[in-house]
C-alpha cells in the first residue's frame, strides 16, 4: 500500500489533489476523470486551480481521492449547501448568522462541540414546546 505523503501546510488544494492522485492512488488524469464522470480538461482545471467543483463533484472527489470531504471544502472554501440555505432562510437568520459566525470564529474544537450541544438542547426544547 502506498505511503501517504506529508501535506505542505500552504499547499493549494489543486496541487494537493494532483499529488494524491499521482503519488498515493497511482492514477492517471484520464482514469480519474473517467471515475469522476468529467472530462480530463475539467480535472486539469481543478488541479491547476482554475475551477471550483460543484457540491456534487466535490463529494465524489472526496471518495475517489480518498480524502476527507472537509479537507476539500476547506481547500476550495466551499461550505456545505445547507449553510447557505439556513443563512438565507428568512430575515432573522440572514441578519444573525453572519453576526454569530464572526463571534464564534476563534472558538476551539471543544468550544464548538459545547456550542453545538447547547444548540441541540435549545432546538429540542423548542420542538417539545410546539408539540404540547
Amino acid at each position: 500500500m502506498p505511503r501517504k505523503p506529508a501535506k505542505p501546510a500552504d499547499e493549494p488544494i489543486g496541487e494537493r489533489i494532483r499529488r494524491q492522485r499521482i503519488e498515493v492512488l497511482d492514477k492517471g488524469l484520464r482514469e480519474m476523470a473517467r471515475e469522476l464522470n468529467i472530462v480530463p480538461a475539467h480535472l486539469t482545471d481543478l488541479e491547476k486551480g482554475r475551477r471550483t467543483p460543484s457540491d456534487d463533484l466535490l463529494k465524489r472527489m472526496a471518495v475517489a481521492y480518498e480524502l476527507p470531504e472537509v479537507e476539500l471544502r476547506t481547500g476550495w472554501r466551499r461550505a456545505e449547501a445547507i449553510v447557505d440555505e439556513i443563512a438565507t432562510q428568512d430575515g432573522v437568520t440572514t441578519e444573525k448568522v453572519p453576526q454569530f459566525l464572526r463571534t464564534a470564529r476563534a472558538l476551539s474544537p471543544e468550544q464548538w462541540d459545547t456550542l453545538i450541544q447547547q444548540a441541540q438542547q435549545m432546538s429540542a426544547k423548542k420542538k417539545r414546546g410546539k408539540q404540547t
